[in-house]
């Protein structure tokens, strides 16, 4: 039932998170989505859900779009308020209570953000991915040719 629907979006369960970190390009995305299909885990992209947020409008979106332009951490209270938004979502879809979110935190404001309104999920551990510089550019810069994102390009890397 819809009354269903609206309680589970409201009332999301302490959940199970993994950090997933690394450089621009050093395979966030890709190695998620492995863990996703072999785990069952959901994901969540920080910089998707900024760019899904931008595209929408509305009164975040200059925000977001100034930060990401100008290759800026965006605030950390929106990054986080997002996530939840996400998880939230995504529970009430499927039940699941388990998150890798990628590209997140970025900052010590946003471990702050996170430990401020989301210390009552559990967070597993932080995979960091490692790549060396020049073959994070070279992905980048590949990508950026067919992503059509403002900060896949040279000037922004």
């Amino acid at each position: 039932s819809q009354q269903k629907q609206n309680d589970k979006e409201t009332s999301l369960p302490p959940c199970r998170i993994v950090f997933v970190l690394g450089g621009p390009g050093a395979g966030k995305g890709t190695q998620c989505a492995l863990l996703q299909e072999r785990m069952g885990w959901a994901h969540l992209s920080a910089g998707d859900l900024l760019r899904a947020e931008r595209k929408r409008g509305g009164p975040l979106a200059d925000l977001i779009n100034n930060h990401i332009k100008s290759g800026q951490i965006v605030p950390a209270h929106v990054t986080v308020g997002l996530l939840e938004k996400g998880m939230q979502e995504i529970y009430a879809q499927t039940g699941t209570t388990q998150f890798l979110i990628d590209g997140f935190p970025r900052s010590q404001g946003n471990v702050t953000a996170w430990e401020e309104s989301m210390s009552h999920h559990n967070l597993e551990f932080v995979l960091n991915l490692e790549c060396p510089e020049e073959v994070l550019v070279g992905r980048l810069l590949e990508r950026g040719q067919t992503s059509g994102r403002s900060d896949d390009q040279i000037d922004v890397i």
